[in-house]
């Protein structure tokens, strides 16, 4: 990225130009957050994840899942810009188009990070909030060391769930569960 470009300000429509392969990042509040590359425990706890949501997803074709970081417009002005490990979403909210206008616009109605090794608890509890702030129903911060979820749900409530807990989709995903250990 140029230096001009780090020095201002950056809008959605900016940060969809820079090359994701050697330029990854998010925008919060319009600067330019570089995100490291994943563990491998990391790719593997949302690849788990990402299989058991499928198989829900699959059976429920209102919905629409993705991942790899599926960018999701928060707010604007200045514009933030997040991008979930994994997005659940009802599929008449999925984005058709390309560069910035294949970002979901609001959160997903589940947003589901995975803590990885550059990534403080805090800094996901932060994203966690601002998820639910721009409409998500649920935000899942998935702990691969203590094997928990932290499960956060409007307007305030937050639940830890240790590896033997259920976990369940709630209002966002019903009939959904699994046992929070199935996610490592």
């Amino acid at each position: 990225m140029g230096e001009r470009a780090r020095d201002l300000p950056l809008t959605f429509e900016e940060a969809a130009r820079l090359d994701p392969d050697t330029e990854a990042g998010e925008l919060d509040g319009g600067t330019w957050v570089p995100v490291t590359r994943s563990t491998w425990l990391h790719g593997k706890v949302v690849a788990n994840i990402t299989v058991l949501l499928g198989l829900y997803v699959r059976e429920h074709p209102e919905l629409s899942l993705s991942t790899g970081d599926p960018g999701t417009r928060l707010s604007r002005a200045p514009d933030v810009l997040r991008g979930p490990d994994i997005g659940v979403a009802r599929v008449e909210r999925e984005p058709t188009g390309e560069g910035s206008e294949g970002w979901l616009d609001g959160a997903p109605d589940l947003a589901v990070e995975v803590i990885g090794d550059s990534q403080s608890p805090s800094e996901l509890a932060r994203k966690a909030l601002e998820y639910l702030g721009a409409g998500a129903q649920m935000v899942w911060v998935v702990d691969p060391g203590p094997r928990r979820v932290i499960v956060y749900t409007p307007p305030n409530a937050v639940a830890v769930l240790g590896a033997e807990d259920l976990l369940d989709g709630g209002p966002v995903l019903p009939g959904f569960s699994c046992r929070v250990g199935e996610l490592f």
